[in-house]
């Protein structure tokens, strides 16, 4: 069985990275138009409105679900790593409701001219507080149980979703497409949209990658963490803050797309094992080929229909919750 198991994680690790640049190019081969492989390279050469669709229209979509997928499935790793629990990500402890309701909140201030405010800012602010409010509503003492976060989680999100609803009522002419804030789309996106949600990526991915042996003691416990010379409370707190504002830029952008932080972190532990410094690129590599996926299915399922990305997501997402759920307290072997 072992051995199985080996072989099987051995297979995964050095097959992923050629499924993630094949799934890359045949998403840019789908949607209304379908465009074959081949000819996407060969586009490059030439000067058409084919070209532009797929160059201009079709690859920033298509990269940005990637960085997004990327983004939430890194958070929701090292969220899990320094919260010491399997159920935490970005969308379940609110982090993503309260990113969205501050997106919201900007845009409204801006649109009727109340206040110029930066929109990621307010996204941030909004997402540490939903956060912070989660955790301190859960902790009992020093300890933040499992369900307790869970339940904390779903009430501030609630909480928060349904302020982005009040704003999208209140201002249903300025902020016509709020809705996408509440469902998740990656519809216009382009080049210039991409920039300060990579930039942000960039630096939280270094700092993973340069961290995972000290996430890979902190999972042990804080105590083990902190003989071994670890500064737990400046690690956690650093991922902590930037993991807020890294989904507060693409949440700010994309809306809110929930379970891919919850589920991509546990395919690449079975894949990658426990170890952070293999898993962490195994998250990166799934993350992408999912977020990626749920967004051509989005696009192409009910052609010319375009369902809310978050939907497929979450109808991936919520069993798969489920069976996690059961298995930690025992009931599904």
């Amino acid at each position: 069985m072992a051995r199985d198991k080996n072989w099987f994680q051995t297979l995964g690790r050095y097959s992923l990275p050629f499924i993630f640049v094949i799934v890359f190019v045949f998403n840019l081969s789908f949607g209304t138009v379908y465009v074959s492989p081949l000819k996407i390279f060969q586009l490059l050469q030439q000067e058409s409105a084919e070209k532009y669709m797929v160059w201009n229209l079709r690859f920033p979509r298509v990269l940005m679900a990637t960085l997004t997928g990327i983004a939430l499935s890194l958070v929701g790793n090292i969220f899990q790593a320094i919260m010491k629990n399997p159920l935490v990500d970005p969308y379940l402890i609110g982090t993503s409701a309260g990113a969205s309701f501050g997106a919201l909140l900007a845009i409204y201030f801006i649109v009727n001219s109340i206040a110029y405010v930066s929109v990621p800012t307010m996204s941030f602010i909004f997402a540490v507080l939903a956060s912070s409010l989660s955790i301190l509503l859960a902790k009992k003492g020093s300890v933040v149980p499992t369900v307790h976060l869970v339940l904390s989680g779903v009430l501030v999100s609630t909480l928060f979703s349904a302020g982005s609803m009040l704003l999208l009522n209140i201002a249903n002419k300025s902020l016509v497409t709020g809705h996408v804030w509440l469902y998740g789309s990656f519809s216009g996106m382009t080049f210039r949209d991409l920039i300060v949600p990579a930039s942000s990526l960039g630096v939280f991915v270094t700092l993973a990658f340069t961290l995972s042996k000290q996430l890979d003691v902190m999972t042990l416990g804080e105590k083990e963490a902190k003989s071994l010379g670890i500064n737990v409370e400046a690690i956690k707190w650093t991922f902590y803050l930037l993991g807020s504002f890294v989904t507060a830029t693409f949440v700010s952008k994309t809306g809110i797309i929930g379970f891919v932080g919850l589920v991509v972190p546990h395919m690449a532990r079975i894949i990658a094992g426990p170890k952070h410094s293999k898993n962490l690129l195994a998250t990166v590599l799934i993350g992408g080929i999912l977020m990626s996926v749920c967004d051509t299915l989005a696009r192409t399922l009910l052609n010319p229909i375009e369902i809310p990305v978050g939907i497929i997501t979450s109808f991936i997402g919520a069993p798969f919750m489920f069976v996690l759920m059961k298995w930690k307290n025992g009931v599904a072997k």
